[in-house]
């Protein structure tokens, strides 16, 4: 009995993604894929290459078209549908390191996703917060005045939290 050939696991995440890159949103065309990753490496990305690459027929899949692909595909959905960590969990460490380099460059690029901290996680949210209060509690002022303090603090956070839960709802599709 004839064994096939099974994709490597970055084709198969590549492929998977592209055709389901998030909730509710359509299937990335090959052809568009192919053009995006063009664009954004600034060389030839054939749709013949992308179709060998998810095939698994090619025989070396480099690193940077590894990440042109996973860029081209969050891109064209405008989701995070391909992350550094998924491509660390397909077996390619060199590709997500260089692939997290990008989107740092790209955040860098943009002005307003500068500011943002790509690295913050929910726990060092917490902990942050967790500081902020402790050093609101610590301030040389009246009990009183701590307690105000403390309570805009926790006021500002919880209007931050609920603008981007008011986004989420603009953005949604229905």
């Amino acid at each position: 009995m004839p064994t096939t050939r099974q994709p490597p696991p970055i084709a198969r995440l590549i492929e998977e993604r592209r055709n389901s890159p998030g909730t509710l949103k359509r299937a990335i065309s090959v052809r568009a894929a192919a053009t995006r990753a063009s664009q954004l490496s600034g060389e030839v990305f054939s749709e013949a290459n992308w179709r060998r690459i998810e095939a698994g027929t090619k025989k070396k899949i480099s690193d940077r078209e590894i990440v042109f692909a996973a860029a081209a595909i969050n891109d064209l959905s405008r989701t995070d549908a391909i992350t550094p960590d998924d491509i660390r969990e397909a077996g390619h460490d060199t590709a997500a390191e260089l692939f997290n380099d990008y989107i740092k460059n790209q955040a860098e690029a943009d002005p307003v996703a500068a500011a943002i901290d790509l690295d913050v996680t929910q726990e060092s949210v917490l902990q942050y917060l967790e500081r902020m209060l402790e050093e609101v509690r610590a301030f040389p002022a009246s009990d009183k005045d701590r307690a105000r303090m403390e309570k805009v603090l926790l006021a500002q956070f919880d209007s931050t939290l609920k603008s981007f839960e008011a986004q989420l709802h603009i953005l949604r599709p229905r």
